[in-house]
């Protein structure tokens, strides 16, 4: 078999999500994993019957009762968001909210991620990374900093789970907050993607004002500036103002 008929593994998988967003417990513990693996495969099964069969600890170790991740495991493996290849239309909508979010939005102690709006072709854009995920939006409350701000309509607090897996913070940014992981291994065209969508968003800051992960984070900073003038050479000049504006914060 060649390299070529391999197929490459999927970006991220329940377990990665439990693990994640549930605590350790879900990958150490061989009863969790079975019952991870048990949501994946029967996603309309009532996932209390799934956490009765299986061994999974009630304890303080589990962030999450064992039910309540059962069911968001299966929300999302409905809704297509599990063990998705880079190059499905799912993960290139996901890619677009995990740049959306850390630009313009944020990802609740709850998981329920929030995207701000400043412009009609805003709208335009969000809707076509929910159309990929095959989902919907609503109207959250207003924010201060945007003209609307909008969350998912269904499994809301799935789709976070997935966002906060794939590396975007867990309410507010901290100094430790790095660049998503995946963006590093993740092909050009989802690399250069990330990178529209997040200076499309940034653009629209008044004067002087950052996007939290910048404010809050050096490290993010850096990477970020690194990223954009390594990914796309066709905005090398709004890379290279963002690192020299690094450059003055740090």
């Amino acid at each position: 078999m060649t390299d070529e008929d391999e197929t490459p593994p999927p970006v991220l998988s329940a377990v990665d999500i439990a693990v994640h967003t549930g605590g350790a417990v879900w990958k150490e513990g061989a009863g969790c994993r079975r019952g991870i693996e048990l949501a994946s495969l029967y996603p309309e099964v009532d996932p209390r019957s799934i956490a009765s069969t299986i061994s999974i600890p009630e304890s303080n170790e589990l962030d999450t009762t064992p039910a309540t991740m059962l069911a968001e495991i299966q929300r999302a493996t409905r809704r297509g968001w599990v063990s998705l290849p880079y190059d499905s239309p799912a993960f290139y909508g996901i890619n677009t909210l995990v740049a959306w979010t850390l630009s313009a939005g944020s990802l609740g102690r709850d998981y329920t991620p929030y995207f701000g709006i400043r412009h009609g072709t805003d709208y335009e854009r969000l809707d076509r990374a929910f159309e990929r995920l095959q989902s919907r939006y609503e109207r959250a409350d207003a924010d201060a900093q945007f003209t609307e701000r909008v969350r998912p309509r269904e499994a809301a607090t799935s789709l976070g789970r997935v966002l906060a897996t794939l590396g975007v913070p867990i309410g507010p940014p901290t100094e430790g907050t790095t660049l998503p992981a995946y963006l590093h291994d993740c092909p050009p065209p989802l690399q250069r993607a990330f990178s529209h969508t997040y200076l499309n968003n940034r653009a629209r800051y008044s004067e002087g004002k950052l996007p939290a992960c910048e404010r809050r984070s050096p490290v993010f900073r850096r990477e970020l500036g690194a990223f954009l003038s390594h990914t796309e050479a066709s905005l090398a000049s709004d890379a290279e103002s963002l690192v020299r504006e690094n450059d003055r914060l740090d």
